[in-house]
């Protein structure tokens, strides 16, 4: 093609009738990312309040089929921030329920600027300093970065809770030894505290990874990776290969990874 073939090619398809069949015209209907994007995203954002409030947990809640909420806590529970793949990031701030939709989320030039607007509406504060990494902040980066690096992948991944008491039914510690080992360990430390001040706070130590359905790893934030070869040491790993949280994730999950 010559060069005023090649102009008028790009004049025909910038001045090109935009109008669709339907008479939208240049309007194209919205349409919500899909939840893999936004699995990685509120997971990347729990993530990193963690490490940057090591007194923070996640939690999760499965409420119906594909339905999910991820909560950052504090111990006591007074403090909740919650997602959904509908709502969005919603908290609590003087007996107000606020929320930062998706669109916000997903539109903001860097996620720190969420990151930081909830850190400032909730009164967590923006640290002047980030806090060393602890192993239950390094657990959850490890999901969150298995998630981000999977979104384009052709299996869907997911992180779910794995029950710490093993009356409840879940069939996600089957294969993984070491996980049913400590999960006996967080059963047997509750008992005892039961036993001693007749009172005990449960949280959720436990959460699998899943791959089409299989679950392929259960992360406990005593910063432990169970995989079917094993217990695997977070913090060990992550401390040898200088802080690099991408490849301490390929690492424990590596034969899985797009």
């Amino acid at each position: 093609m010559n060069e005023a073939g090649a102009n008028d090619a790009g004049n025909d398809f910038v001045n090109g009738n935009d109008e669709g069949d339907d008479g939208r015209g240049s309007y194209e209907v919205f349409n919500p990312p899909a939840d893999r994007f936004l699995t990685a995203q509120m997971w990347w954002i729990a993530s990193e309040l963690v490490r940057r409030h090591p007194h923070l947990r996640i939690c999760g809640l499965e409420v119906d089929a594909g339905d999910r909420l991820l909560i950052v806590h504090d111990e006591q529970d007074g403090m909740r921030i919650q997602w959904d793949l509908v709502g969005g990031c919603k908290f609590l701030v003087d007996g107000l329920v606020r929320t930062i939709t998706w669109i916000e989320m997903m539109a903001a030039l860097s996620p720190h600027e969420t990151l930081k607007r909830i850190e400032v509406a909730t009164g967590l504060g923006v640290p002047k300093s980030t806090p060393a990494t602890t192993p239950r902040a390094l657990a959850y980066r490890v999901i969150a970065s298995a998630l981000a690096t999977a979104v384009d992948d052709r299996h869907d991944w997911y992180a779910v809770p794995a029950p710490m008491l093993k009356a409840e039914d879940c069939d996600y510690f089957d294969g993984f030894p070491t996980a049913v080992e400590a999960r006996s360990a967080y059963e047997d430390a509750a008992e005892e505290q039961l036993q001693i001040d007749r009172g005990a706070y449960f949280f959720q130590p436990f959460w699998a990874v899943v791959r089409d359905l299989q679950p392929i790893a259960i992360f406990d934030v005593a910063g432990v990776a169970h995989t079917t070869v094993g217990a695997m040491p977070l913090m060990a790993l992550y401390e040898e290969i200088n802080h690099n949280l991408t490849i301490t994730t390929a690492r424990v999950l590596g034969p899985y990874l797009p």
